[in-house]
């Protein structure tokens, strides 16, 4: 809709194409500040889940484990670090954390 509005105004295709490339290069500093956002707010959910964990949370511990399980929240995949979070949920009684040691053995045994 913008540019409908400045090609109604501006009638000359120079001053609409520097019109143009302005607002593509507006868009893409919005997107990596987005893009940068993200990783900022997904650094801050994996410290806040971390935090928990440590203060013994059984649900963050669980989730903790669950990351490195799956690689998320910026974390490398490590199959030590899982178990390590999830023995610790289970321990708990987190109804759900020794389901997933039983299948992430599995899963590991016939790899």
């Amino acid at each position: 809709m913008l540019v409908h509005i400045f090609k109604r105004f501006l009638g000359k295709s120079s001053q609409r194409s520097t019109v143009e490339s302005n607002m593509v290069n507006d868009t893409l500093s919005v997107q990596t500040a987005h893009s940068a956002e993200d990783i900022q707010n997904t650094r801050n959910a994996m410290w806040a889940s971390l935090r928990a964990a440590l203060r013994g949370d059984q649900e963050a511990q669980y989730q903790m484990g669950l990351n490195y399980l799956n690689g998320q929240l910026g974390l490398d995949r490590s199959y030590i670090h899982a178990e390590k979070w999830l023995e610790q949920a289970a321990h708990q009684g987190h109804p759900f954390a020794k389901e997933e040691l039983k299948k992430a053995y599995n899963q590991l045994a016939f790899s």
